[in-house]
């Protein structure tokens, strides 16, 4: 008798992992703001939790306002797909069971869907919304990760990274965008700098 192999899970986030957030965002600030900020202004170092504060040199409330924006326009929902991704998830989707673990918004929930069918198409098998934002009660990605069997969580987030190890999920920091580059890396956490380094580190 033949037994299907079960496959292990693989959760991966959304944005700057991916989609490509980071450049989008620096557009959107250039052509409705008049910022003239490259791609390299966005890549200085500067804390995960206030680092448009950080890159725009404005108050939290000016930053939050203007990110807020973001999110509702088409920018944030038509962001291009990260280099390199599609072609290495084709090939893990052989290995592991993929899905998608994500920190947008009920906002986000149609669009998100639509952009993983029009640049993932038959990848992912499930795409999760982490409620970690608004007023109702918050899940990390590390909880989740649990409560569907994961793995592996690749994340551009240190934090959600570093929650995931905790409890025994192997986690992947993905590149060295300017808000994960500073810190060192515990036990159970990799970093790779790009989709390429996945592929070596999850297929050898």
């Amino acid at each position: 008798m033949i037994t299907a192999m079960i496959k292990k899970i693989l959760a991966i986030d959304a944005d700057d992992t991916l989609f490509d957030e980071n450049t989008a965002i620096r557009l959107y600030m250039n052509d409705t703001y008049g910022f003239r900020h490259t791609a390299a202004d966005y890549l200085v170092a500067g804390p995960f939790e206030n680092y448009w504060e950080h890159i725009w040199d404005l108050s939290p409330d000016k930053t939050h306002a203007l990110y807020e924006e973001f999110v509702a326009s088409p920018y944030k929902e038509n962001l291009e797909p990260i280099a390199g991704a599609f072609q290495v998830l084709s090939a893990l989707r052989m290995e592991y069971q993929l899905v998608i673990l994500t920190s947008r918004d009920h906002r986000a929930v149609a669009w998100t869907h639509n952009a993983v069918a029009k640049y993932y198409p038959n990848i992912f098998s499930d795409v999760h919304f982490t409620p970690l934002w608004g007023n109702g009660e918050k899940v990390t990605k590390a909880k989740i990760c649990n409560a569907i069997g994961a793995n592996y969580l690749i994340d551009d987030s240190f934090e959600h990274c570093k929650l995931a190890a905790e409890v025994g999920v192997q986690a992947v920091l993905f590149v060295d965008y300017g808000w994960n580059r500073e810190q060192a890396l515990p036990e159970g956490m990799v970093r790779c700098k790009d989709w390429g380094a996945v592929k070596r580190h999850l297929l050898g």
